[in-house]
């Protein structure tokens, strides 16, 4: 009998000791076991969070919510989480908590995003909420959007070119053949003119056109001979009419005199002109008459008498 007793106290040893060490592993496993800091977050919507949901800073889990309280004010009904941080976990004052999910099928957490400020938050004091990013939401929004736009733009786009495409395919089929038959004429064609250029291209023509490009060439060449020649001629021209130009200005008052004195002269002609005009007159008339005389007696000259002086 006493052996059964302590059969019974070792069995009741073990089992009792199974179920703290049970007790403390759940207590590990949920945090409880662990010293935390209380401190507050509110939002206005808490879609996908409870009790117990995880707690996370940068990434890494810090605690849990311990506790969802929903007040409601004049305007709104806003949800006071209390979140159970690891004690001694060094917050920044500008730290913000936002609702995220780290995956689709994942579980939302709490996500506190750290702050620059040096300041740091004290045990019970509120950190600065952020609305939380819905997945879900924005899919469906934008499976919404998707649709609208499918059934507003792009089916009827579809359609249009839908029956554009019929058009151009009916259009192709009814125009091959004549654009075929266009392109047959057309090799034709080329193919012809092709011969008759090589008719056109003998070895014959193609010396001449070897002679005419080498006379053009030479052509070329002396023209660019002729171009230097001229512009010599040209500079040469140039340095005459700035001699000219200044010979001019150096004589100018002796041009000028010998001006005034070839118009006096013409002056002085035009005015005894009339005279001038006269005696040639006489004279030609006494030479013709001389003349005359001559012809009709040459002795003249010989025997001739000296004329009589008239008395006065």
């Amino acid at each position: 009998m006493k052996k059964d007793h302590i059969n019974y106290l070792a069995v009741g040893s073990f089992v009792l000791a199974m179920l703290a060490l049970l007790i403390g592993s759940l207590l590990y496993i949920s945090g409880r076991g662990d010293a935390t800091d209380i401190y507050y977050v509110s939002y206005t919507d808490i879609s996908g969070i409870h009790d117990g949901t995880t707690v996370t800073y940068g990434g890494y889990k810090i605690g849990k919510i311990e506790s969802v309280e929903p007040v409601r004010n004049e305007t709104e009904t806003r949800y006071h989480i209390t979140l159970g941080i690891r004690h001694g976990w060094a917050i920044p004052s500008d730290s913000t908590a936002q609702i995220v999910s780290p995956g689709i099928l994942a579980e939302k957490t709490i996500e506190i995003r750290e702050g620059d400020n040096k300041t740091m938050l004290s045990p019970g004091d509120t950190i600065k909420g952020l609305p939380a990013i819905d997945m879900m939401a924005i899919m469906n929004r934008l499976s919404g959007e998707f649709e609208e736009l499918a059934d507003g733009d792009i089916r009827p786009l579809l359609n249009k070119l839908s029956h554009y495409l019929n058009t151009i395919g009916k259009d192709l089929n009814t125009k091959i053949p004549h654009i075929t038959e266009n392109t047959s004429s057309l090799l034709v064609s080329l193919n012809e003119s092709a011969m008759r250029l090589n008719e056109l291209i003998n070895a014959e023509n193609r010396q001449h056109l070897h002679s005419l490009f080498k006379n053009a060439n030479t052509m070329s060449e002396s023209l660019i001979t002729l171009t230097r020649h001229l512009n010599e001629t040209g500079e040469k021209v140039d340095h005459l009419l700035n001699q000219s130009h200044h010979l001019l200005d150096d004589n100018s008052d002796d041009i000028r005199q010998a001006v005034i004195d070839m118009r006096r002269s013409l002056e002085t002609l035009s005015q005894n002109m009339n005279a001038i005009v006269h005696n040639l007159n006489t004279s030609t008339r006494n030479m013709n008459e001389f003349t005359r005389e001559l012809r009709r007696n040459p002795s003249a000259i010989i025997s001739s008498k000296p004329p009589v002086e008239k008395k006065e």
